[in-house]
């Protein structure tokens, strides 16, 4: 997979948003998020989730989910359109995490049944091992197309709520929380991104996804100069593939298909690590939603 870099993480010009001292634990979070890019491996995405959640939480506490701060809100005409375009952008973000989660539960299916297929080798066939890991393969093919729109969405998401970032409502304090939120939502975007891009995996990419490029850079962070990284997915699709070389001239080994197992199971205990992860978050999301209404029913 081709390696990623800081750039994604689009919230780094969320300090100077954050003058007021009463915004402490929120530079605090955002600083932490921020020392923990790039997001380019399994344990570095949890690592971002829970730092994410916890910049939810704390913008939930300081800025908008408190009654002492919702009684700060006015509502004049133009606040409550800036709230109306907000909670409609909070909807698209909702949406972008069902498609994920969606893939991830259709992968991580993908990866059990092989598991179950691989397991019975013994008892079957060489023609029926090859049908699995052809259903497989198959099954990656579509995998990456809903990844691919999935990342498209993403950018489109991500290009309506810069719009909103800069508007002023009559509200300075709303105007600030609100710009506040839609750069966290950025940076939820940008999680979301790279957790796509780590299910993708290495390859080259179509002339009709040259968009993509911008969201795998080609340089390559100064601390991962020596080596490439490598997923667990890509690790997944090289042994498989290799397997099925093998299949396909009866030369495969037991040892071979107990490698593939393990690193099926591998993967497969990511996956579940990141839909965890992304329920907590999404949680944390719905929790945003309701202040926002508060504000509005306020």
């Amino acid at each position: 997979m081709e390696n990623l870099n800081t750039s994604h993480i689009r919230s780094t010009s969320l300090p100077s948003r954050l003058n007021p001292s009463n915004f402490s634990q929120i530079k605090i979070n955002l600083n932490k998020l921020k020392t923990l890019a790039p997001f380019d491996s399994s344990a570095r995405i949890h690592n971002g989730l829970v730092c994410l959640i916890e910049l939810y939480v704390s913008v939930d506490h300081e800025l908008i989910g408190s009654s002492h701060e919702t009684q700060r809100f006015s509502l004049p005409c133009r606040n409550k359109a800036l709230l109306d375009d907000t909670l409609a952008v909070s909807t698209s973000l909702l949406d972008s995490y069902s498609n994920l989660v969606e893939l991830l539960a259709q992968m991580k299916q993908n990866v059990r049944v092989l598991q179950f297929a691989l397991r019975r080798k013994h008892v079957g066939t060489y023609a029926s091992s090859e049908c699995h890991l052809n259903d497989y393969f198959s099954s990656r093919k579509i995998a990456k197309k809903n990844i691919f729109g999935c990342l498209g969405s993403l950018q489109q998401l991500e290009r309506k709520i810069e719009s909103y970032i800069n508007v002023a409502g009559e509200d300075h304090h709303l105007s600030t929380a609100i710009g506040v939120l839609c750069e966290i939502f950025i940076a939820t975007i940008s999680m979301f991104r790279y957790v796509l891009l780590i299910l993708l995996g290495k390859q080259k990419l179509d002339k009709g996804f040259s968009f993509i490029t911008k969201l795998i850079p080609m340089s390559k962070p100064s601390c991962h100069k020596s080596h490439e990284i490598v997923s667990d997915v890509d690790i997944v699709d090289v042994t498989l593939d290799t397997l099925w070389k093998d299949v396909k001239t009866n030369e495969w080994k037991t040892v071979d298909v107990e490698m593939a197992i393990e690193r099926l199971q591998r993967l497969d205990r990511q996956i579940e690590g990141y839909e965890v992860g992304l329920d907590t978050l999404f949680r944390k999301l719905i929790q945003s939603r309701v202040s926002l209404l508060n504000i509005l029913a306020n």
